[in-house]
């Protein structure tokens, strides 16, 4: 009778991480604290383990980039195959989980996150909380996976420019990045009036010729919005006008053909 092979994840007993006789490799937290794991339950689960125990030789595990409480949940789910994934904790337990590429603790990760989405109450801190995840997926861990259930999700919500789209540009249209200012433009899906007022706020208050505005000037559908909006739209040409002294010759010709098309 053939017996089937580990796979993970595997309910190895929690328990056991707590038995320091099946330790054979020390783990070091934040804290300066340490735990006797086992190499061969670690290795079962991630390459990387594999990897630092078989062919690098190391007896000891450094975990102090992460706080010893995820340290510490990396270490039960692996032993116990299962893992509860909270908002509070998620950038780090998933982070930790690329790092040492856990590919089942990733993917449980990723379905928190479509969870955290899917019930999401449209409540603007929510949404915040939830798009800067996935933007720092993006950008730091290299990962747009996060990214593309967000716009997907926020996209489908109705009034989503009124309730999200203008609000964050308001709070973070100085500092946003190309990448990310383009995700907020697939989000609008093609309501780009809310995205338009908060570009007038920024030239009334602050003023400037930004990167952020020359991405909004540059998109056709957002052009074509102005366009359609009449008065609107002449103080917003207004507003450019008064940043001409601002403007490099790339500028310029972008504005002259944005006058053009208005």
């Amino acid at each position: 009778m053939s017996v089937a092979k580990v796979s993970v994840p595997c309910d190895f007993g929690v328990e056991n991480l707590y038995d320091e006789f099946h330790g054979n490799i020390i783990v070091e937290f934040k804290d300066s604290s340490v735990m006797k794991v086992s190499s061969l339950i670690l290795s079962w689960n991630s390459e990387v383990f594999t990897h630092l125990f078989k062919e690098l030789r190391q007896g000891t595990v450094e975990l102090q980039d992460f706080s010893k409480e995820v340290a510490v949940i990396l270490l039960e789910s692996l032993y116990s195959g299962d893992v509860v994934v909270r908002r509070s904790y998620f950038r780090e337990i998933y982070k930790i989980s690329q790092a040492f590429k856990v590919k089942w603790l990733s993917e449980k990760c990723t379905g928190a996150f479509t969870e955290f989405c899917e019930s999401s109450s449209q409540d603007f801190n929510d949404m915040v909380f939830l798009f800067n995840e996935a933007v720092y997926s993006e950008v730091t861990l290299k990962c747009g996976e996060f990214m593309n259930i967000v716009v997907e999700t926020f996209s489908r919500l109705e009034n989503v420019s009124e309730i999200f789209v203008e609000q964050y540009l308001n709070q973070n249209f100085t500092s946003i990045k190309p990448g990310t200012l383009n995700h907020i433009l697939k989000i609008s899906n093609g309501h780009f009036v809310p995205v338009l007022r908060s570009l007038r706020e920024y030239l009334k208050i602050k003023g400037g010729i930004t990167d952020t505005v020359r991405i909004i000037l540059s998109s056709a559908e957002v052009i074509q919005c102005l366009a359609d909006q009449g008065e609107f739209c002449d103080e917003l040409l207004e507003l450019l006008l008064l940043q001409f002294d601002q403007m490099n010759p790339e500028d310029i010709k972008l504005m002259t053909g944005l006058f053009k098309r208005s």
